[in-house]
């Protein structure tokens, strides 16, 4: 399967607005600008090169039209956060609509869509400069979890197709380490990493690995997990 363009490299129509901006199309374009100016910043110069100043020069346009739209740096990385993770969504959501009588399939595609997509440049350099911004500041961490938070309950819906046995506690326990796994593959097969070849081998093994998984269990689970 080819894999689509990362969601942290494209760009679209604007996830979230600002209340009371944007609320026409040179608005909205403007966002976009901001948005895409943000995530150049993160991914060619880190987290340090996230000013204000630099963010508004990015999107070619002034410090104080940049305050009209995003007050702070919070504002804008919250919006960020919003718009990456509304591209993941839905490139799940077509993922799993093309093979939607297969729970199987489902759970390949997505998770070989998430895998696939760490080897490229934009999604290795742009998520490890969040999760230092995560690990320095408790409203960015929180804003990191809130986003993986709407990831992870994709998987949980898929778990559930896999295994209706699997309860709910149990589906969210799984999706929280396969999640966790696969990010942490990031160092190892990502861009520009020392095993980046033997990605879609470590995938395949992965992604069967996990499905065994998700089947064999369940069969033994307490009656009030699988409420």
């Amino acid at each position: 399967m080819r894999v689509p363009q990362s969601p942290v490299a494209a760009s679209g129509p604007a996830q979230k607005l600002r209340v009371g901006t944007a609320a026409y199309p040179t608005g909205q374009a403007t966002v976009r600008r901001i948005l895409e100016g943000t995530r150049r910043l993160l991914i060619e110069e880190g987290h340090k090169g996230m000013t204000m100043r630099r963010v508004a020069k990015a999107a070619g346009i002034s410090p104080g039209n940049l305050s009209y739209y995003y007050r702070t740096r919070s504002d804008l990385l919250e919006d960020l956060l919003e718009d990456v993770i509304g591209g993941y969504i839905e490139q799940f959501e077509r993922l799993r609509d093309e093979v939607h009588d297969n729970p199987d399939e489902q759970f390949r595609q997505v998770i070989g869509y998430v895998y696939d997509d760490l080897a490229s440049r934009s999604t290795t350099l742009f998520f490890p400069e969040l999760w230092v911004l995560a690990n320095r500041d408790d409203w960015t961490a929180q804003q990191m979890e809130k986003m993986y938070a709407k990831y992870r309950a994709v998987l949980e819906e898929v778990i559930a197709l896999v295994n209706p046995r699997i309860g709910q506690t149990r589906a969210a326990d799984l999706a929280l380490l396969i999640s966790a796994s696969i990010e942490g593959h990031t160092v190892f097969i990502g861009h520009g990493r020392p095993h980046r070849a033997r990605g879609p081998q470590l995938r395949n093994v992965l992604i069967e690995h996990f499905l065994h998984l998700i089947k064999a269990d369940g069969a033994s689970a307490p009656e009030a997990d699988r409420a």
